[in-house]
């Protein structure tokens, strides 16, 4: 493994030394330098297992505490398979588009997108990757969920307000556990606005209304955080989801 020093660039990511990678790992972050370091390596050595040839992108979305900073130090023992993004304060949605675009641009043939806060478990990432080929589109169905029975209450009502707004059924739209091919993200991404909050959802729903695009729901468990709190707070969770449902009738139009 390459274990030269890599110096960190704001805005720019520094291209992998790793000769066309398959697979990028998306990973949004915000202020969670109580545990980005164990989340990234965890992942890093879950991966690695799997295929050597990948890259993890992390797209540090503004953070005000040391994310940048413990990010920095990782990349220099991780090597080019770690890039790293810095930029200001966008939302967790339209990092995740960021980083779907460079796969894309880049023609990384698979894209995959997990959070930061440690919910995400790598114990499930093999069954959705020897699916990869048999599917162009595959969500980690959280079935078993440590979060707390409010958050299960929100995906719910999040699953048919998507419905009734937009008539795609989506089992998870938000879900951050997804692996898909890039040759049919790229057709969908560009119609995602650049101000939805819940970008996610929108892709969620554009890749459901492709005909004939074959979706595969792998069930995994969602594990509590390791540190931090959720970008989007319960109390906060009707407003948006009114918001939500005017931005995605918008985006249909």
């Amino acid at each position: 493994m390459d274990r030269k020093t890599v110096e960190i660039e704001s805005l720019e990511p520094k291209k992998s030394k790793t000769m066309n990678p398959e697979l990028m790992l998306v990973m949004p972050v915000y202020n969670e330098q109580e545990c980005i370091r164990k989340v990234v390596s965890e992942w890093f050595d879950e991966i690695e297992k799997w295929t050597e040839n990948f890259v993890i992108l992390v797209i540090d979305d503004g953070s005000t505490d040391n994310t940048l900073t413990l990010l920095q130090r990782l990349q220099s023992q991780l090597g080019s398979r770690l890039e790293v993004i810095s930029r200001e304060n966008r939302g967790h949605g339209q990092s995740c588009i960021q980083g779907y675009k460079l796969a894309c641009e880049r023609t990384i043939p698979f894209v995959m997108q997990i959070d930061s806060d440690g919910q995400c478990d790598t114990s499930y990432f093999h069954k959705l990757w020897r699916k990869r080929n048999t599917f162009p589109v595959i969500y980690g169905d959280r079935v078993k969920r440590d979060d707390g029975w409010r958050r299960v209450l929100a995906s719910w009502i999040l699953r048919f307000t998507v419905f009734f707004s937009t008539g795609a059924w989506c089992t998870d739209p938000n879900v951050p556990y997804r692996l898909m091919q890039t040759v049919h993200l790229s057709p969908v991404i560009e119609s995602i606005p650049n101000d939805i909050f819940l970008a996610n959802v929108a892709l969620a729903v554009l890749l459901r209304k492709v005909p004939d695009l074959r979706h595969e729901r792998i069930p995994i468990r969602f594990r509590e955080r390791y540190a931090g709190e959720p970008s989007v707070r319960l109390n906060q969770f009707g407003n948006r989801a009114v918001e939500l449902v005017r931005q995605l009738r918008n985006m249909m139009q």
